[in-house]
């Protein structure tokens, strides 16, 4: 069975998007969220835009503290990611972004 995203691709190259979008949009398509989810996950992924751009900045010089801060951010906007995803859509997240294996992680940090 091949699962792919070809139309979302053509869709994506249709359109100027940036990276936030893009990756809201696949995230809508992939996890079939719903409008109130889609909402959600779209502010969610503002604020930890947001916070990853202040992260690069502040500790551009300091490669340690710079993954640290991304770790932690990814681990708190997870977090909350979970009560807004079931918990098939959040696996499937975590599989989308290559992360599936930091879920235990992730948890263990709460």
């Amino acid at each position: 069975m091949s699962v792919t995203d070809d139309g979302l691709d053509k869709v994506v190259l249709a359109v100027d998007l940036d990276g936030l979008a893009m990756a809201n949009l696949e995230m809508k398509q992939e996890l079939k969220l719903t409008e109130d989810q889609y909402s959600k996950v779209a502010a969610l992924n503002e604020l930890r835009f947001t916070k990853m751009v202040e992260a690069e900045h502040t500790y551009a010089a300091n490669d340690v503290l710079r993954s640290n801060s991304v770790r932690k951010i990814n681990i708190q906007c997870d977090q909350t990611l979970k009560e807004v995803l079931d918990e098939q859509q959040m696996r499937q997240f975590m599989e989308l972004e290559g992360r599936f294996h930091m879920q235990l992680v992730s948890e263990n940090e709460e």
